[in-house]
């Protein structure tokens, strides 16, 4: 079987086909090191790779951090794309998989691919782990592609030839833009940011929760992040709701300065005529975006699920 994976820093979004229909599956990265308790009816998932144990915890306060390019070629990785790969309820078996690297990982200074960082990514993922009391699937293969382009290929391959399309992928640690021609004839110019991303917010988030008597993981506070508007979800995430106003300050704050350096990097790009947002930080930038660029309203793209733009455009594409 072959499976696309975009392993980024938040979570794992994966793409197959299986009995002829696409299918996908997303999975949030939260693992700690050491082995979960098994209680109850529900799965434990606890793994052992290269003499650490890790184990998949939602909650837990201790989970390692991903937020940063290390992540792409470390243990955790690993574990998440195989714990991702697990998710999809498909039998465990021998399997082919395409994954990503931020812009600026797969390019080097002088914009051709780093045939190091993909080597290196390649090879980190070809190696085995286990699954205590279960089975792991067998990798076979890794074929890397850079993340954002692929996502917009179904718009620039009907494109006039001087039409082009400004992609801007904001994930959990990393800022894409990249200025695709029509019909994947080329790429203008490439932008890659590999320390601004939605975790700007995750960060200022946790240390209002922190404050407001609530120790949370990642996970957590990228759930509030999501549910922002929802004050009904706050009250019972938040533990001192004296605090709450902190926690919504924070919010609103770093969400300002998320969009202020977005879109100052933006504006050093021109001559594009059609603009797409993609990304698990999309819903939050995209208004600011559609504002400065200007494009014409149907020449301005943001999909109902935006987190799984660039494993259909690599499924396209493969």
């Amino acid at each position: 079987m072959k499976f696309y994976v975009d392993d980024g820093s938040t979570s794992i979004k994966v793409l197959w086909e299986e009995n002829g229909k696409v299918r996908t599956a997303i999975s949030p990265n939260s693992f700690k090191r050491e082995w979960s308790v098994a209680f109850g009816g529900s799965p434990v998932f606890n793994y052992a790779l290269n003499g650490e144990h890790y184990s998949f915890d939602p909650i837990s306060a201790d989970a390692v951090i991903t937020t940063s390019v290390a992540w792409q070629y470390s243990d955790v990785n690993v574990v998440a794309v195989h714990h991702a790969l697990l998710q999809t309820g498909v039998t465990p078996c021998e399997v082919d998989i395409v994954v990503t690297l931020p812009l600026a990982e797969f390019y080097d200074r002088d914009n051709q691919p780093s045939l190091e960082n993909i080597r290196r990514k390649e090879e980190s993922l070809m190696r085995p782990l286990t699954l205590n009391g279960g089975d792991t699937f067998r990798i076979r293969s890794v074929q890397v592609m850079p993340e954002s382009i692929p996502a917009g290929y179904r718009i620039v391959r009907d494109m006039d030839e001087l039409d082009s399309l400004l992609i801007i992928d904001l994930g959990g640690t990393t800022l894409d833009i990249s200025h695709v021609m029509a019909r994947m004839r080329g790429i203008s110019r490439i932008y890659g940011n590999p320390q601004l991303g939605v975790s700007l917010m995750t960060r200022d988030v946790q240390a209002a929760l922190a404050v407001a008597g609530t120790r949370s993981s990642s996970y957590l506070a990228d759930e509030i992040i999501i549910h922002r508007n929802d004050g009904e979800f706050l009250r019972r995430r938040v533990n001192d709701t004296s605090r709450l106003e902190l926690v919504t300050a924070a919010l609103r704050d770093s969400q300002n300065r998320l969009i202020n350096r977005v879109t100052d990097a933006v504006s050093s790009f021109s001559g594009y005529s059609h603009v797409m947002v993609i990304g698990g930080g999309a819903e939050l930038i995209a208004e600011a975006v559609r504002k400065q660029c200007g494009v014409r309203g149907e020449r301005f793209y943001i999909s109902d699920n935006a987190q799984f733009d660039l494993v259909n455009g690599m499924h396209e594409i493969g």
